[in-house]
């Protein structure tokens, strides 16, 4: 039985005992219960059949909450350390129909549930506000970092980065992931994407003294990163760095980092970067710029509103920043929704490598920067799969009948190279590439002659295959190997080095038995001049 129920029940008897009993006065009973006299004079008129009814209307009366008990029972029970807060902006997340509802409302139901349930309650941790005077609209901006560790469907680990800009007026945020550490360029575009999401740029940004932004700090005097200065200097905004050690300087942004890691990203799973930073855009929309703020008590979305007329022009500074598609990892594979796929051989060039994906039905067409199909793969249930097609890990820049043409070449088109390239194709339909690229090599390798005799072998006794190819060659005919210099690397400088790749001059045995023989017709000594 709820505890509070029993209670009533346990307040109605004794209320019933002390006038029937002791004879108090409605008064003397509200007193010695330390209830409400109005509430002891209601009980106190109740038989118990009406105390009943009481009871039932009372406790069995419908919550707006109830539709969604059961989620919130089983996320509580995953999750016993859930702030209330969190709770509610898992319910909008899974519920897009969740109607407007009161955070206190929420808070009470679930810790209702709590106390149902046995559930330990979390106490909700403060947020701190420094004492700092109201600031204007479009006025001033805080920028700060965060990273936080999220599991993987896999149970894996990965840091993913974090930047946040805040308007301070309006409290409105703007949140980008990273799955690496952001430099200054990185740091510069999201910069824009700020300055788009808010549709304008605010008078000053506060900052840390971050080595992203600042290269050396000297009494004051602030020396930015070469390109970080660049950018400022293309933007209208004043910079503004925080003393050393001094957090309070933009405590606003300060809690917006814990706000995020405490309920954006509260046990949240990692699928890849550009899924976590469409889910943050979609938090920011219902629950991170449209809740009313602890401090200013107002919903920081309908301040922007006001705030945006008097944030200062923005005009994209890099546009392609907003279409820059998808990495290309060194593997030549894309991440995309908890998944890889594999990309054609020889697309990575270099980090900066991107791609476009779309889906189209159960289809994941990628595409390069021109626009150009260069993959599709079909979409797999679930997430943690690599999907990879076959033709991707081999390099395609000779396509497969020019090889079939440059090993009959070779032959001169014999009937032999014309049976065994024949049979390769039947036998070997996954192979050919493998088989005729082989077969080649080793022909232009060891010459025709030997070739083509090792190729009338293999088609009279029927042995179509590279590897029977290669070992009658090996086995009939040694490749003759001109043995490499040795090398030498002396330790002192160029002269030194000159030295060690001087050759003395060779005098040939012919020359040695000459003399030798003359020696002996003649004998006189042989006399030699330097």
């Amino acid at each position: 039985m709820d505890a509070k129920k029993k209670g009533l029940i346990i307040m109605y008897h004794q209320i019933h005992s002390l006038r029937k009993n002791e004879g108090f006065s409605i008064q003397r009973i509200a007193d010695y219960l330390q209830i409400n006299f109005r509430t002891a004079r209601k009980l106190l008129t109740m038989s118990e059949e009406e105390f009943d009814n009481f009871m039932d209307k009372k406790f069995s009366k419908p919550c707006l909450l109830d539709p969604y008990k059961e989620f919130i029972i089983r996320y509580l029970k995953q999750f016993e350390d859930a702030p209330a807060s969190v709770v509610h902006d898992r319910i909008k997340e899974h519920f897009p129909l969740f109607p407007t509802v009161d955070p206190k409302t929420v808070y009470n139901y679930v810790m209702h549930l709590r106390r149902q349930l046995n559930i330990p309650k979390v106490t909700a941790s403060e947020r701190q506000y420094s004492p700092v005077p109201d600031l204007a609209p479009g006025e001033q901006a805080q920028v700060d970092f965060g990273e936080k560790k999220l599991r993987t469907s896999n149970g894996e680990w990965v840091k993913v980065y974090f930047f946040i800009m805040l308007l301070c007026y309006s409290r409105q945020k703007f949140v980008l992931f990273r799955d690496s550490a952001f430099t200054s360029d990185s740091a510069a575009m999201a910069h824009e994407l700020a300055f788009s999401y808010f549709k304008g740029i605010p008078q000053e940004i506060v900052y840390d003294q971050d080595s992203v932004f600042l290269h050396r700090e000297n009494l004051g005097d602030y020396i930015m990163t070469e390109t970080f200065n660049s950018y400022q200097s293309s933007r209208p905004f004043r910079v503004v760095f925080c003393r050393a050690a001094d957090p309070q300087s933009k405590g606003k942004v300060e809690n917006t980092v814990r706000y995020v890691k405490n309920n954006f990203l509260f046990h949240r799973t990692f699928v890849d970067v550009n899924h976590l930073n469409t889910e943050v855009l979609n938090w920011l929309e219902r629950t991170g710029n449209a809740m009313v703020h602890n401090t200013t008590r107002r919903i920081p979305r309908e301040l922007w509103t006001r705030e945006q007329p008097y944030l200062m022009t923005w005009y994209p500074l890099f546009p392609q920043t907003r279409e820059e598609g998808h990495r290309v990892l060194k593997t030549n594979t894309v991440k995309y929704r908890g998944n890889s796929y594999s990309v054609p051989f020889g697309t990575y060039r270099n980090d900066e490598t991107r791609v476009h994906l779309k889906e189209d039905g159960s289809l994941l067409i990628i595409s390069d920067q021109g626009g150009q199909t260069i993959a599709r793969h079909q979409v797999p249930a679930g997430v943690g799969n690599n999907v990879i097609n076959s033709n991707h890990r081999r390099d395609t820049s000779i396509k497969l009948d020019q090889l079939r043409s440059r090993v009959k070449d070779f032959f001169m088109h014999s009937s032999a190279i014309l049976c065994f390239v024949d049979r390769i194709d039947q036998r070997y339909p996954r192979y050919v590439r493998d088989q005729l690229g082989t077969l080649l090599a080793l022909a232009e390798s060891y010459g025709a002659a030997a070739s083509e005799k090792a190729l009338d072998f293999c088609v009279r006794n029927e042995l179509f295959s590279a590897n029977d190819f290669k070992s009658l060659l090996e086995s009939t005919n040694k490749v003759k190997k001109t043995p490499e210099k040795a090398t030498f690397k002396p330790l002192g400088g160029t002269q030194t080095q000159l030295l060690a790749n001087m050759e003395p001059d060779k005098s040939r045995i012919s020359e040695y038995e000459l003399i030798f023989n003359q020696n002996i017709s003649s004998h006189e000594p042989v006399h030699t001049t330097n």
